[in-house]
C-alpha cells in the first residue's frame, strides 16, 4: 500500500480537528467549567447545561471526525 502525499493530506485535517475537539472536552472536564459567550468562564455548578452540552458535543464531534477519517483512509485502496 503506497500512499501519495495527497491521499495522506486528506486524512490529516480531520484527525487534527478531532483531536482538538477531544482535547477541549478533556480540558473542560479537568477544569470543571466552560466558557459561556457573554458571561465568561463559568463552573459546572454555575452553568450545568452549557457545561454538559459542550462536553458531550465536543467529545462526540471529536470521536466522529477521527473515526470518519480512519474509515475514509482505509477505503482509499479499495
Amino acid at each position: 500500500m503506497d500512499f501519495t502525499f495527497g491521499e495522506i493530506a486528506q486524512f490529516i485535517p480531520g484527525v487534527l480537528v478531532g483531536l482538538f475537539c477531544l482535547g477541549y472536552a478533556v480540558f473542560i472536564f479537568v477544569k470543571g467549567g466552560v466558557h459561556v459567550r457573554g458571561k465568561g468562564w463559568r463552573t459546572k455548578s454555575e452553568a450545568p447545561k452549557s457545561y454538559y452540552f459542550t462536553l458531550i458535543s465536543m467529545a462526540l464531534i471529536g470521536l466522529s471526525m477521527i473515526i470518519q477519517s480512519i474509515i475514509r483512509f482505509s477505503m482509499i485502496d479499495k
